[in-house]
């Protein structure tokens, strides 16, 4: 279920702190208890109250782009991750909250703005800079016979805005949402684990029922290796 930490520590740390606090104690999603999710939280908290390292490490990407230099960094549609462990997998990644998002992404299936949907994948986010984006929060019981048209029995949580000194825990494959865009422009933090091998599912919104389920590029991957099997025999 969907966790809120407030904390209020003004302390803060460096992103390179941050990592090595979180290989330290993560493990992997076993150890995703209500402990160490209260640790990573505060963790990630104490890098949001760093309001200098982002502007830092968007300078130094800038001279590295300039120099052609590898920045190790990785760019999507309004977000970017910038750190990954593989081994166990977490990422780190900045998302961009615009308010205008709903119009400039009008006829994007999966806009966040315009789509409720699900992770197989715990997160942890927090608020970096501006009044932050508001969720209407849904919760489901995830199960493997799910599909396409199924109802998936969503029960609504009300909603909430992503304030400054407050981190929100999502549990994958049960915390649904759908985000509205905030008042102005705003950023996130998240703090991003490894998937559950679960399907993803995009909900409507009255019904519940669910009406696209979202293939990740490792389950594509293992369909396309079936098939070629198939295929051979």
């Amino acid at each position: 279920m969907t966790y809120s930490f407030n904390f209020c520590s003004k302390s803060a740390i460096s992103l390179a702190t941050f990592v090595e606090r979180i290989k330290s104690h993560y493990t992997g999603p076993d150890c995703l208890d209500r402990k160490h999710v209260n640790f990573f939280a505060l963790q990630l908290q104490l890098l949001a109250n760093n309001k200098y390292f982002l502007t830092d490490l968007v300078c130094d990407n800038v001279l590295k782009e300039t120099l052609k230099i590898e920045s190790g960094n990785t760019y999507a549609n309004d977000s970017w991750v910038i750190y990954i462990n593989k081994s166990p997998f977490f990422q780190v990644r900045v998302c961009f909250w615009h308010s205008d998002g709903e119009k400039q992404c009008q006829n994007d299936k999966l806009n966040v703005y315009r789509c409720l949907h699900d992770h197989n994948f715990a997160f942890l986010t927090t608020n970096y800079f501006g009044p932050g984006y508001i969720s209407r929060l849904f919760q489901y019981d995830y199960s493997d016979e799910l599909e396409e048209g199924c109802d998936s029995c969503l029960q609504s949580l009300g909603s909430h805005q992503l304030s400054s000194g407050e981190v929100i825990y999502y549990e994958p494959s049960k915390d649904a949402h759908l985000q509205v865009p905030p008042k102005a422009f705003s950023i996130s933090l998240n703090l991003m684990f490894e998937t559950n091998g679960n399907k993803q599912f995009v909900f409507d919104i009255e019904t519940g029922r669910i009406v696209h389920t979202v293939i990740s590029s490792d389950a594509i991957a293992k369909q396309f290796i079936k098939e070629l099997v198939d295929d051979a025999v």
